[in-house]
């Protein structure tokens, strides 16, 4: 039945026999690629600041120009990576965020420059990040795709924890301007040539698949983004996507002052952010498990329906440090699992012809929607003086989203082979 567990078979061991240098690989490209910048850009804030006198807020326009621009060119970038592959896509714009890593280093404090290069970095970005290194992981995985995503994606999350203490040494020691040489030389010289290595000469198509419900090899035919657009699956999807960003990043935004406001100490706050970070590599791991092995409708909505009871525990009258610390916890095992979710769902239900058109797509909803979190939580708490009206809200988008995907899990419909002439 859908709904049994399933062991791991000689089969699927023969899989990672095959696929774990893929696997292997895209960790390295995508704990390299601008996800790491993400965990590491408040480390150049202060000694920027005090360079060129521009305020933080000044710095923080310039990240939200620069994610949004990331963001409407994720579809681009989407349909490049269907065109000319994974590889040319990852090769250029490692490359360009290399170049703008560099370029910032020796910008002279021009801030329509900097302005310019955050832009620059979003675009280039987008092509370093998980919807180009996902690609050759589903390609490889047919049966282990669930656990093969978890491990990939997992690389961000053991590259924040390395790399910011090593980014502060040469910061503290040479300056912020190393700091930047050094994010070039991860990204463009270690990073992209690891990662491209490790995967070699991957086939981007699979020839089978399995589909979302049982786990017998069937084909899942390949659907455009004109045809996924007339179907009630991609809009669900875009639907859980926001519902889980927006207050998953809209608490990862204010987690510094929201836990403090609870009456904890900053000792106790330091911690608690590291919890958050362990629950992302957590959430990766067994979601990508549990994807392989159980129903995906119902991984999907356990998932992103515990965070809501995390919120709930987050409202609790000066909640203790345990109660706190649980509560981060399922919201960041929520918030690590989302792309091992929507890169399997995406290609389980729209096949991988057109995997990056569709992602590019639905990422860059997700995108947009954070940048509404990242806005609203704080004009929330501003205007009502706490943080509980968003955080109600959050709590009932999560609920919203594990509804989209307990929906998402019936067998999609047949769609026409697309046939290269």
């Amino acid at each position: 039945m859908a709904d049994q567990p399933r062991a791991m078979s000689a089969a699927d061991i023969a899989e990672w026999r095959n696929g774990w240098r893929v696997a292997l690989g895209a960790a390295a490209g995508m704990g390299t690629g601008v996800s790491l910048y993400l965990y590491v850009a408040s480390i150049f804030i202060g000694p920027i600041s005090a360079e060129f006198g521009w305020s933080r807020g000044d710095l923080g326009v310039g990240g939200m120009i620069s994610f949004a621009a990331g963001a409407v060119t994720l579809p681009i970038i989407g349909r490049y990576l269907d065109r000319i592959g994974f590889r040319r896509v990852a090769i250029v714009c490692s490359l360009g965020l290399a170049s703008v890593y560099a370029l910032t280093a020796l910008q002279p404090g021009s801030y329509p420059v900097y302005v310019a290069l955050m832009v620059a970095g979003g675009i280039f970005g987008g092509g370093t990040a998980s919807i180009v290194y996902t690609r050759p992981v589903i390609a490889s995985f047919a049966r282990q795709r669930g656990l093969a995503l978890g491990l990939a994606t997992a690389g961000t999350s053991i590259a924040a924890m390395i790399a910011p203490p090593l980014l502060m040494y040469v910061n503290t020691e040479l300056g912020w301007r190393a700091g930047f040489f050094a994010l070039a030389a991860l990204t463009a010289l270690i990073g992209m040539p690891l990662a491209l290595t490790l995967i070699g000469k991957a086939k981007e198509a699979p020839e089978r698949a399995s589909d979302d419900i049982g786990h017998a090899p069937i084909n899942v035919p390949d659907t455009t983004l004109r045809e996924a657009l007339k179907r009630g699956r991609f809009w669900l999807l875009i639907l859980a996507i926001a519902c889980i960003n927006i207050p998953g990043s809209g608490v990862l935004g204010q987690l510094a002052p929201l836990v403090s406001d609870a009456g904890l100490s900053d000792g106790d706050v330091a911690i608690v952010m590291s919890i958050y970070a362990a629950g992302l590599l957590v959430g990766r791991l067994i979601t990508g498990f549990s994807l392989d092995r159980f129903s995906p409708r119902w991984v999907g909505a356990i998932t992103t329906a515990v965070p809501a009871f995390g919120i709930v525990l987050l409202m609790t009258p000066e909640p203790s440090f345990g109660l706190a610390a649980l509560a981060v916890a399922m919201i960041g095992a929520q918030q690590g699992a989302e792309v091992d979710l929507f890169a399997y769902f995406i290609s389980r239900s729209f096949g991988i012809r057109h995997y990056g058109a569709i992602y590019g797509v639905i990422a860059m909803a997700g995108a947009l929607s954070t940048a509404i979190a990242l806005v609203s939580f704080g004009k929330i708490h501003d205007a009502t003086g706490s943080y509980d009206l968003a955080l109600t809200i959050g709590a009932v988008l999560f609920c919203v989203g594990a509804l989209a995907f307990a929906l998402i899990g019936r067998k999609p419909p047949e769609a026409p082979v697309v046939v290269a002439v």
